[in-house]
């Protein structure tokens, strides 16, 4: 029979990959199962190795750069995984039937240009609008979509998850952006009646893009965590 990493010995293969400065403990996991793979390799041929030098062997083999590469890799990894995500959620309010949604809204808002004169206020009052709703998402609703987790581990997922509420900081320009667009231009009405749709569509757009990034995204998140890690959940 083979000779297997023992319990005692996982643990320091998690000190060896917090010593190398991997916080996270979901890519902590990884790294140890590498780990022990290339340990449990050298046992194949040498079952009577000391597990300190057979560790030597595999840091030695695995590289000390490894531990950071594989870290970032795995950020990348994950930002890669919800950004797909994100843009299926966004793509399916143009595929049927969504479709049928997303093109009311639109061309709603796109009557309401009609009846207003100065555009400028019209967008600008949309984009009052989301910023008290992030303000109303701060406090009410992020709360319920927050991970709390064990004070002595700390996750990817949970940091990716507060990185996407610090979205909230760009959002907050969306006024002054809005406002300086229609300044550069030295109007505050838009006559064109195909700019006008455009600007409904990137409006339905960014509502969509926003509800996937505040709501959709943290639950998916939520999900994740819960379904792997739910014994670290407080």
């Amino acid at each position: 029979m083979s000779r297997t990493v023992t319990p005692e010995e996982t643990e320091e293969l998690f000190k060896v990959c917090k010593n190398n400065a991997v916080e996270y403990y979901d890519v902590q996991i990884e790294l140890v199962d590498h780990l022990a793979s290339l340990i449990e390799e050298q046992w194949k041929n040498e079952p009577e190795l000391d597990f300190q030098l057979a560790l030597k062997n595999a840091i030695k083999k695995f590289g000390t750069y490894s531990f950071t590469r594989i870290k970032l890799q795995k950020e990348k990894e994950l930002r890669r995984k919800y950004n797909r995500l994100l843009w299926k959620f966004v793509l399916e309010f143009y595929r049927w039937p969504k479709l049928i949604t997303t093109f009311v809204f639109t061309l709603g808002l796109f009557l309401l240009f009609q009846f207003v004169e100065q555009t400028v206020w019209l967008v600008l009052s949309y984009t009052i609008a989301i910023l008290l709703g992030i303000l109303i998402y701060q406090y009410l609703i992020y709360p319920k979509f927050r991970l709390k987790v064990v004070p002595w581990k700390s996750f990817l997922l949970v940091d990716y998850l507060k990185k996407t509420r610090n979205n909230v900081v760009i959002l907050l320009q969306l006024p002054n952006i809005a406002f300086q667009i229609f300044n550069f231009t030295n109007t505050e009405s838009v006559q064109n009646q195909w700019l006008l749709f455009g600007i409904s569509f990137l409006i339905v757009t960014l509502s969509v893009l926003l509800y996937g990034l505040f709501f959709f995204i943290p639950q998916k998140v939520k999900e994740h965590f819960m379904g792997n890690y739910a014994e670290f959940a407080k």
